[in-house]
């Protein structure tokens, strides 16, 4: 059962080597400059764990991928959530009988369904904290797992939950393929946006009560909307979503500042948020769009108050698209607030 892994970032890159440590055949399909970094080295995984070094197969188009890739068994795309549609015709391309979407945000199965049909389309979170400072070389920071959840309850996910398994990744299987993924976002959503706009470490969003506050406004927001969809939050790999959401509807506020601050912080591995990273090196789109913007979007759709989330795509989107100069918001909290 072969498995091709759709895109060379971080998360792709630990997602291909571990499957090949693990003995799973795999390939990843990756920028040229990735592919041809791979060809001339090993991919060196570092984690918590030690220190492992292996050869995976990489190429730069599906037709260059050998005979037994062509048509995989799974496809794991791993690429963001703005480059699903671009994605969707390299999918279409390869032609994998099942598609696993390891990808943040919301909307990207949708798009995915749209495309293939339900009963191809499988719903995944990874809740392992990556960095790859060069193609050949990846950083787990934070060890963590992988859930699964079929978009159609007849798919079997049984296969997968092996193969990633031998990869040396704990699974856990869930029912509900929105409440896995809305459980992800809400997590990813924590100190994120707000990190990026003001260009300032989580630990300094954190530190003003004022803005940490702003993230507990946005995060009930997004469990508004989630009650209004069925959509109930779940306890993930690593990322206790049920409970903080539990805890936010009964803990006083002092305790829960406390609990987000440990929460958050170590969370991230000490990586500076992906959005924040993002805007710093120049990217175009953002991932807030598929995080904030989704959230607003489904809050207008159902008739749930956003403002908040609204608010903070509405800064961070036209910080990224140039229409707003990042300049009046760096390390301006009393812009921000005023703004939301």
């Amino acid at each position: 059962m072969a498995i091709v892994v759709v895109g060379g970032g971080a998360i792709g890159l630990q997602v291909a080597g571990r499957l090949a440590l693990g003995g799973v055949p795999s390939a990843l399909l990756a920028r040229p400059s990735s592919v041809a970094a791979l060809a001339a080295a090993a991919l060196r995984l570092s984690s918590p764990d030690g220190v492992r070094e292996v050869r995976i197969e990489a190429v730069a188009s599906p037709a260059d991928l050998l005979a037994s890739y062509r048509c995989p068994a799974l496809a794991v795309l791993c690429v963001k959530g703005y480059d699903t549609p671009d994605a969707i015709k390299t999918l279409q391309a390869l032609a994998p009988q099942r598609i696993l979407t390891l990808q943040n945000g919301i909307g990207n199965e949708e798009q995915l369904v749209a495309a293939f049909g339900s009963t191809r389309v499988i719903a995944g979170v990874i809740t392992t904290s990556v960095e790859a400072p060069s193609p050949t070389q990846v950083v787990i920071t934070k060890l963590g797992g992988v859930g699964l959840a079929p978009v159609d309850p007849t798919t079997e996910v049984a296969p997968w939950v092996a193969a990633f398994t031998a990869a040396g990744f704990p699974v856990k299987t869930y029912g509900d393929y929105r409440a896995l993924k809305w459980s992800k976002a809400l997590l990813n959503m924590l100190g994120n946006a707000q990190a990026a706009i003001l260009d300032l470490k989580v630990p300094q969003i954190y530190a003003d009560a004022r803005l940490l506050d702003l993230d507990l406004r946005a995060a009930r927001e997004a469990l508004a909307v989630m009650a209004h969809i069925g959509a109930r939050p779940l306890n993930l790999p690593g990322y206790p979503a049920a409970t903080v959401a539990l805890l936010a509807r009964f803990l006083p506020t002092t305790a829960l500042r406390l609990l987000l601050r440990r929460l958050v912080g170590g969370g991230r591995g000490g990586k500076d948020p992906s959005l924040l990273r993002d805007l710093r090196a120049g990217r175009t789109r953002s991932e807030g769009e598929q995080l904030y913007g989704a959230v607003a979007a489904e809050a207008v759709a159902r008739g749930v108050p956003a403002p908040v989330n609204a608010a903070l795509w509405r800064v961070l989107g036209g910080i990224v698209r140039g229409e707003v100069a990042w300049a009046t918001y760096r390390g301006q909290p009393e812009r921000l607030l005023a703004e939301v």
